[in-house]
């Protein structure tokens, strides 16, 4: 081990600042290949397995959507804002039909996302049973995809109960008759 110590001690006294230097930039090197280049080769097989998987579903005769066709299929599962009333009837409804307990329905602002769409947001505060509450929340994601659960806060008062006080923020996309 002495020896070895002595041998690297003599090699870099010899090689003086230049070799310093090429050491450094040799460090440098690898630790960018280990930090950046890595990472990037192995998201980069990642996506050639991906696109060999895409061309392979093509070649069988599976189609594949274009970004406009999912769009589109997007565009078509928005509920249109005539349709609202029902859709919230129907959100209370189910929750009634589950033996849930549902109080006053809260509306917020409507927030414009662009030409013709809007997202309207609701807090729907519940109470009943736990496994009712999750069968809601899977109710409510079967009626409609433009139905979606922002958060769901859970508050139980005493451990021996076995009723639970929800409250379900919902919002609903929506979009102009067309």
């Amino acid at each position: 081990m002495k020896r070895l110590q002595a041998h690297l001690a003599y090699a870099l006294a010899r090689a003086g600042w230049a070799g310093a230097v090429g050491v450094a930039l040799l460090a440098f090197a690898l630790a960018i290949h280990f930090g950046a280049a890595a990472p990037l080769q192995a998201e980069l097989d990642t996506l050639e397995a991906e696109h060999e998987a895409l061309a392979e579903r093509v070649a069988q005769g599976v189609k594949v959507e274009s970004p406009r066709e999912q769009l589109a299929r997007f565009d078509a599962a928005l509920v249109e804002r005539k349709r609202l009333p029902s859709l919230l009837a129907d959100l209370s409804k189910t929750a009634t039909a589950g033996k849930l307990a549902l109080a006053r329905v809260e509306s917020r602002e409507s927030q414009p996302l662009g030409s013709g769409y809007a997202r309207q947001e609701y807090v729907f505060p519940l109470r009943g049973s736990y496994p009712a509450l999750r069968a809601w929340l899977a109710d409510i994601q079967r009626l409609s995809p433009a139905v979606l659960v922002d958060d769901v806060v859970l508050r139980r008062e005493d451990i021996a109960r076995d009723t639970v006080d929800a409250t379900v923020r919902v919002s609903i996309l929506m979009k102009d008759a067309s």
